[in-house]
């Protein structure tokens, strides 16, 4: 099986690092933030005093094959689902590694009114690009060889 924990523990906080130099927030953290029915989600990017609540995409637009990536896709509305609950004065932002992934999860929750959702397109290291294409590369042969 695919190792993709390298996301969580070398692309992810390379992107946060990468946000907070972008926001001028040096205290993003991945933690929970209680949502209004009560319930808690643990968000990727939340700064200490929880005004700023983000989630992080390392997910391809297209499977290997060319399709769309659908679970990719899933697990984007499932975070647009999660910001769209936080009520009150919270900048919400989601952050991508890849450009075309940002623009098809845009188009495809455009009719949500997503207007306070920032979307952001981090800039990868060049080693930690590579790193996440192995990664991704290694869980879609995953993915071929179980069809």
């Amino acid at each position: 099986m695919a190792n993709t924990s390298k996301i969580k523990t070398e692309i992810e906080p390379a992107v946060r690092n990468w946000l907070k130099a972008e926001i001028g927030d040096d205290t993003l953290e991945e933690r929970p933030v209680t949502l209004p029915s009560g319930d808690s989600y643990k968000f990727d990017a939340v700064s200490q005093d929880g005004h700023t609540v983000g989630a992080i995409l390392c997910n391809r637009a297209k499977t290997r094959t060319g399709r769309e990536n659908t679970g990719g896709v899933r697990k984007a509305l499932a975070e647009v689902g999660h910001l769209k609950l936080l009520c009150g004065d919270i900048n919400k932002m989601m952050v991508f590694t890849d450009p075309d992934f940002s623009n098809l999860i845009q188009r495809r929750v455009s009719r949500f009114g997503i207007a306070d959702i920032r979307f952001l397109i981090c800039p990868l290291p060049p080693d930690k690009k590579m790193l996440l294409n192995r990664i991704l590369d290694e869980a879609s042969q995953e993915q071929r060889a179980a069809e």
